[in-house]
């Protein structure tokens, strides 16, 4: 019991932290509290992010995981890349019926629980987990029928480029779901909060995805119950639902024929 309590108070602090504190703005001290909040959630490393590894992140992340698969649709003969996968949860626990499944992570604690997690899919070589960076996926062209990617690509440095190798390790055909932050108020402008992750209105997460060569592509929006302390600050916050964002990699690509794309800034590039 007395465990019990003592890993919910710090999955509590460091929800507040992760959370609540890179999302405040206009006070000096911020900026501390977001490089530590992102040194936990977004690239775990030392014993404090070997803590966020075990319990607060399994635990934030939980009630997102179902909503996903369900958005995934995740097929037997399905070979599915989970990009940022963390510790390996959602591998193991929604897509255990999968054919094959690939993780990559940037933090050397999250990809050694992800290989013990799944360690008997591996030894079977239907699972491996790899440690790099989403921006250059370290898998061929067409490798995959499904990407997913959830809680990070607000984070990436340059999310564009990450989406486009996720476009290109997809096979004609295959289909990719991710989250892109919460949902905004209308009118917001696309904008990167404390160097440490990225603010797309509606418009520009589509057209983000778009940009990376996916068709088809749909936004929508899940409310999620991720317990009163974090569905108060999203509320206070006005985050209190998900973006999902769904596309498709064409079956054939379309000819340029000559045609220029109009010129415009990439959403959420690094700068």
């Amino acid at each position: 019991m007395r465990r019990l309590m003592a890993r919910a108070a710090v999955a509590a602090i460091a929800a507040g932290l992760i959370v609540v504190a890179p999302r405040l703005r206009g006070a000096t001290w911020t900026s501390w509290f977001t490089k530590l909040a992102w040194s936990w959630a977004g690239v775990p490393s030392g014993p404090l992010g070997w803590i966020s590894s075990n319990w607060t992140m399994p635990v934030l992340h939980g009630p997102i995981y179902p909503i996903m698969a369900r958005a995934l649709d995740l097929q037997p003969d399905d070979d599915l890349l989970e990009v940022a996968c963390g510790s390996g949860v959602f591998l193991a626990t929604q897509a255990a019926h999968v054919q094959r499944v690939a993780g990559l992570d940037l933090s050397d604690i999250q990809v050694g629980l992800a290989r013990r997690r799944l360690a008997d899919r591996i030894a079977e070589g239907t699972a491996e987990i790899v440690a790099g960076d989403a921006a250059a996926l370290p898998w061929e062209d067409g490798r995959f029928s499904v990407v997913t990617c959830m809680g990070s690509v607000e984070a990436f440095p340059d999310p564009g480029a990450a989406l486009a190798e996720m476009h290109r390790v997809l096979r004609p055909g295959g289909r990719i779901v991710v989250s892109l932050g919460a949902k905004v108020a209308e009118g917001t402008q696309t904008r990167r909060v404390m160097d440490a992750y990225w603010v797309w209105s509606e418009d520009d997460a589509r057209r983000l995805v778009e940009e990376a060569g996916f068709g088809d592509v749909s936004v929508s929006y899940q409310s999620i119950d991720f317990g009163r302390l974090v569905n108060l600050a999203n509320r206070l916050l006005g985050e209190e639902e998900m973006r999902i964002v769904r596309g498709v990699k064409p079956a054939v690509e379309a000819p340029a024929e000559g045609i220029e794309a109009p010129s415009r800034e990439p959403v959420g590039a690094a700068g």
